[in-house]
C-alpha cells in the first residue's frame, strides 16, 4: 500500500443518494440518481442521524440526506460498504500507526488504520479514514457554493446542522502556502457540535483557503469516549510510565 501524505487536505463534502425501494420502478430512479451522482451501489444509511432534540429537549446536531450526498451512509460504515457507495479509491494508505480522540485532551492508542481517497463527481475528493474496519473520520473537499463563504451554509450543503457556535481560529496553512493564502477555521467539539451518529459521538472540523467554496473541506471525527478494549491500548507519551498497577 502507498503511503499517504500528511498535508493540509481543503475542504471537501462527501454525497450519497437515497435508494426508493418501495417497487422496481422506483429502485430503478433511485439507482439512476445515485450514478448521477457518483454512488456506484446501495448501502445502508438513515435518511437523518437522529432527533432535533433530546429527551430534555436539548437541541442536537443532524446530518441529512441531500440530492448530493448522504453522509450517513459513509460515517461509520466498512470499507466494504463505502466501497459500495463511492467505488474503488483512488489511493489507500496510512499516515500513522495509531488512532487519536480528543476527550477532552489527546490520547492515542492503538488501532488498525486505513485511509482512503474517492474521486467524486460533485467534490474535489473524498477522504475517509478507518479505524479497525470502520469510517472514523469522513472529509469532504471542495464544497459546492457560490457567493461569500459562510460556515452555515457550507455546512448545509452536505446536510449538517449543528446547534452552537464554533470555535474559529486562523492557522498557518502549511505545505504548499502560496503567499497571501490565509486559512479560516472552525471546530465544534462534542459539547457543541452535540452530533451522534450510529450513537457514537462526533466533533466537526470546517475549514477553507481565502474563502474559496472549492478550498473548503469538511470533517466528520469520530471523538466517542474509549470503550474498554482502546483503553486498554492506549500508548502512553515517550518516557511516561504506566500507572501502578493496584493491589
Amino acid at each position: 500500500m502507498n503511503r499517504l501524505c500528511s498535508g493540509v487536505l481543503i475542504a471537501v463534502v462527501l454525497t450519497a443518494c437515497s435508494q426508493d425501494s418501495a417497487s422496481d420502478a422506483g429502485g430503478q430512479a433511485g439507482q439512476a440518481r445515485a450514478d448521477q451522482n457518483g454512488q456506484k451501489g446501495s448501502v445502508e444509511g438513515l435518511e437523518v442521524s437522529g432527533p432535533l432534540s433530546d429527551d430534555e429537549g436539548v437541541a442536537l446536531g443532524q446530518v441529512k440526506a441531500t440530492p448530493l450526498i448522504n453522509l450517513n451512509a459513509l460515517v461509520n460504515k466498512t470499507v466494504e460498504e463505502v466501497d459500495a457507495v463511492l467505488g474503488p479509491p483512488k489511493d489507500v494508505g496510512t499516515d500513522r500507526i495509531s488512532c487519536v480522540r480528543f476527550l477532552p485532551e489527546r490520547v492515542f492508542f492503538a488501532c488498525e488504520q486505513e485511509i482512503r481517497v474517492y474521486e467524486h463527481p460533485q467534490f474535489e475528493q473524498i477522504r475517509i479514514e478507518f479505524e479497525d474496519g470502520h469510517a472514523a473520520m469522513v472529509a469532504v473537499s471542495g464544497l459546492p457554493g457560490d457567493g461569500p463563504f459562510e460556515p452555515t451554509a457550507a455546512l448545509a450543503s452536505v446536510g449538517v446542522t449543528l446547534p452552537d457556535a464554533p470555535f474559529h481560529d486562523n492557522p498557518a496553512l502549511g505545505m504548499g502556502a502560496e503567499p497571501g493564502d490565509s486559512v479560516d477555521r472552525w471546530e465544534w467539539g462534542n459539547a457543541s457540535a452535540r452530533l451522534r451518529i450510529d450513537g457514537l459521538e462526533f466533533r466537526v472540523r470546517l475549514s477553507v483557503v481565502n474563502s474559496q467554496w472549492r478550498r473548503a473541506k469538511l470533517e466528520l471525527i469520530n471523538n466517542q469516549p474509549l470503550t474498554e478494549a482502546q483503553t486498554a491500548k492506549i500508548k502512553l507519551p515517550r518516557g511516561a510510565e504506566p500507572p501502578a498497577s493496584s493491589r
